[in-house]
């Protein structure tokens, strides 16, 4: 049976096939202008998805090539000052210095390499507290100020610390909900800080000699600055236990966290005015500092262990401890012996040969120096041996951002073939889009009868 087949059919069969056509025109045009191969997702969910997970890899590539450019800059500029402090401490050394000194030595010889070794003093002080932008690269996890100072005493402090005998030149010190109270005197060594709240409560501190306890009062919400603010109101505390017993708070002082809420928990940290009670704590002290760690993630699969601890092999460590090359401690272990600092071996040698600060009745003995000027030469290896572990990070950084670079180029890369067509295919798929539909025009023409207007004309 056949069917009948009108010219309304016809026209209407073809009116969709043109429309059709030129829509397909139109995308080609638009291919042709953008290069783009779809500009919605739902014109191509596969490709846009990818396009996605692609463009996500690419931004992370970027972030961890700015953070690892940060510290490939900072590594070659520790690297470089390192090699400044070797040219300072090797000037020192030289004939014209350390190695001049003698038995034979005149008083003027000796005042004059004195007075030299003092002006290389001040050269390594501002070498040490080099700055990369605004930080301290030498100061370990806290690089936000100079980390090497001089003390009342001449010797060299490293955030306050004195590098030989670790004391604390604030004075006792102590740890408190994120943020370090100074005390001041000795005489506050194995207190703790206890907080109590209550609404409306007036701010006051009691002292407790048994106890060994300071008992701050405070309001209901109050911060960590109110703990320092009751303290230094408080500048003479009599002990609420022995009237005859009384302290100074008015060296109070807080650094670190001073807008946390008090923690009103039972406190374990003690104040101390060194970082070590005995001479083995303060060898292990110094270490912790030498050894301290800033991680930065360049894209080596930042992970944890079971116990929530980053693993070290999955972050790079920016952190240079400026104490790790220059030295602390003493020869011999004690707060008495000579230092392993190359900065106070420089003031101390000094001393040995001018007198110091106490010139009058000083006898000079080259056999009193000599074992100030065989650590330093000891202690020059300890900085050679920083310097190539400095060296070999800044290579490894650069190494890595190669790589990371190189990885770059390729996602972008995946991403240009995901999301765009090359421009001699866009002009090939016009062309073909465009000589279809005039086409479809010349056919129309042929195929469609004339109107009765058409007729009339």
């Amino acid at each position: 049976m056949s069917m009948r087949i009108t010219m309304g059919m016809v026209m209407s069969q073809y009116n969709k096939n043109l429309n059709r056509s030129l829509n397909s025109l139109n995308e080609a045009n638009l291919r042709e202008i953008t290069l783009r191969k779809f500009n919605k997702a739902s014109e191509d969910p596969f490709s846009a998805s990818k396009a996605y997970r692609l463009r996500r890899e690419y931004l992370r590539n970027e972030s961890y090539q700015g953070d690892l450019s940060d510290a490939a800059d900072q590594m070659l500029l520790a690297h470089t000052t390192i090699l400044d402090v070797n040219k300072t401490l090797t000037q020192a050394g030289s004939g014209e210095c350390l190695k001049a000194i003698s038995d034979t030595m005149s008083d003027t010889g000796r005042s004059a390499i004195a007075k030299t070794l003092r002006g290389l003093q001040q050269t390594l002080l501002s070498q040490l507290n080099t700055q990369f932008g605004d930080k301290y690269i030498f100061g370990g996890s806290n690089t936000s100020s100079a980390p090497f100072t001089v003390g009342s005493k001449g010797n060299l402090l490293y955030r306050g610390i004195d590098v030989d005998t670790g004391e604390i030149e604030a004075g006792s010190t102590l740890s408190y909900n994120g943020a370090q109270i100074t005390l001041g005197d000795k005489q506050f060594n194995g207190y703790k800080i206890q907080v109590t709240t209550a609404a409306g409560a007036t701010p006051s501190v009691s002292a407790d000699t048994a106890s060994k306890t300071l008992t701050v009062n405070l309001a209901t919400g109050a911060k960590n600055s109110d703990v320092l603010a009751a303290l230094k109101a408080s500048p003479s505390l009599t002990a609420s236990d022995n009237p005859s017993v009384t302290f100074d708070l008015s060296k109070a002082a807080m650094s670190g966290d001073m807008n946390s809420p008090v923690n009103t928990a039972p406190q374990t940290a003690t104040a101390a005015s060194n970082i070590g009670a005995t001479d083995a704590d303060r060898k292990l002290a110094f270490q912790k500092l030498m050894g301290e760690q800033t991680y930065v993630d360049i894209g080596m699969g930042l992970n944890f262990d079971s116990t929530g601890k980053i693993n070290d092999q999955s972050v790079f460590n920016s952190s240079i401890p400026g104490i790790s090359f220059l030295g602390c401690g003493t020869a011999d272990g004690t707060q008495t012996g000579v230092s392993n600092n190359l900065y106070n071996l420089l003031g101390q040698i000094a001393d040995k040969l001018d007198g110091g600060s106490k010139p009058t009745g000083f006898t000079y003995s080259y056999k009193d120096v000599k074992p100030y000027i065989d650590n330093f030469n000891k202690q020059q290896d300890v900085l050679l041996n920083k310097m190539t572990e400095v060296d070999a990070k800044y290579t490894f950084l650069t190494t890595t951002q190669k790589n990371l670079e190189s990885i770059g180029d390729k996602v972008l890369e995946k991403i240009d073939s995901t999301e765009y067509v090359k421009f001699e295919d866009a002009v090939t798929e016009q062309l073909s889009e465009q000589n279809a539909y005039n086409a479809a025009l010349k056919v129309g023409a042929q195929i469609l009868q004339p109107t009765f207007l058409d007729f009339m004309k």
